[in-house]
């Protein structure tokens, strides 16, 4: 049973369980940072539909 005393991952798993709207709220700021990274860092768009092959 030592596993369940002082054990941080039980701890969070607790905390989640007791106050489910932080963890809500953290993965909805999560998916607004990931998606702005992406927007800045993506990828270059690649050519368009009406776009010349180059030989």
């Amino acid at each position: 049973m030592a596993f369940f005393y002082d054990n941080s991952v039980i701890g969070a798993i607790q905390k989640i369980f007791r106050r489910p709207s932080d963890a809500a709220m953290w993965l909805f700021t999560g998916m607004i940072v990931i998606g702005t990274f992406y927007t800045i860092l993506g990828p270059a768009p690649g050519p368009g539909p009406n776009a010349k092959r180059r030989r």
